[in-house]
């Protein structure tokens, strides 16, 4: 499930990127992705979802974790990451996203308590190692013209650093959605109270920046298939990964979805030709990531 959600979320990346080559719909894809996870997280918590606890402390304690986890996640971590792709690429935002296991593995171990295992060093050296080949400076140097529009040096350095504010935000929303679910085991309820959080954020942000007819406009743009196919991934994606924390921990997922990156690469060079197609050093470092998901796969049937 992990490594099916880091597939969604390239898939978005992608997507992003496709989407902001064109005028059609920009300014409101973030908002569009948080509409669309609501209802798609709503609806399916409708029909498949558990019967409502009865309001108690646990319950309160976790709708107030899936709350933290929704500002983290849908508010810091995707708003960065929209912008992000925009001004760097989805590639180079892809590899500084990496860092997402580290903030992740960070906060589990001080927040969960978390116990890291061999199995989990190793497939983290195997990920990172793969991660850092793809960023070697020949390898960095190639990455730069990938994107059919050159950005400038500045928004290129200003995309770095909103990437690494969409790791840490997506770190912390993998130990919040774990928090929350000790006390309030419902995935599809968590993503859905993390939507409603970021809609509230937005609608609330959107409100206080009203100046007459201006402030209006951005949300009577029409849609494109591009910015629909990043909410809908992006919706998927997020699903997945709530479902996997209830099975393995937070470390785990967060090191799966790093995997994201080569899936972003094979997409945008291959299928969709936003990027240049990756050299022979994406293939190796691919290998090497794919062999630490497979021992993070098995390790619980070793163990």
């Amino acid at each position: 499930m992990a490594a099916f959600g880091a597939f969604c979320y390239a898939l978005s990346s992608v997507a992003i990127a496709k989407s902001s080559q064109s005028a059609q719909g920009r300014g409101n894809d973030v908002l569009l992705s948080v509409l669309m996870t609501g209802f798609v997280s709503g609806a399916l918590w409708l029909v498949w979802g558990p019967e409502l606890p009865s309001v108690s402390q646990p319950v309160l304690i976790g709708v107030a974790y899936f709350v933290l986890a929704g500002v983290l996640g849908n508010v810091v971590g995707r708003l960065t990451l929209f912008r992000s792709v925009e001004l760097a690429g989805a590639i180079e935002t892809g590899f500084i996203r990496r860092l997402i296991p580290v903030f992740a593995a960070i906060f589990a171990f001080l927040l969960l308590g978390e116990v890291i295992t061999t199995s989990i060093v190793i497939a983290f050296i195997l990920v990172t190692g793969g991660v850092l080949i793809m960023m070697t400076r020949k390898s960095a140097k190639a990455v730069s013209t990938l994107v059919s529009t050159e950005p400038s040096p500045q928004d290129r350095t200003k995309g770095r650093v909103l990437a690494l504010g969409s790791a840490a935000g997506y770190g912390g929303s993998f130990v919040a959605r774990k928090l929350a679910m000790q006390t309030l085991p419902d995935p599809l309820a968590g993503v859905f109270i993390g939507a409603l959080t970021g809609l509230v954020w937005f609608v609330g942000w959107g409100l206080f920046r009203l100046r007459g007819r201006v402030g209006l406009s951005w949300r009577l743009h029409k849609p494109s298939g591009w910015q629909l196919l990043a909410g809908g991934a992006m919706t998927i994606g997020q699903v997945a990964l709530f479902f996997s924390l209830m099975f393995t921990s937070v470390t785990v997922v967060a090191i799966m979805s790093s995997i994201e990156m080569f899936f972003a690469a094979w997409l945008a060079g291959h299928i969709f030709k936003t990027e240049r197609r990756p050299g022979p050093r994406f293939y190796i470092a691919a290998a090497l990531a794919a062999t630490g998901v497979i021992i993070l796969a098995i390790a619980p049937t070793l163990e």
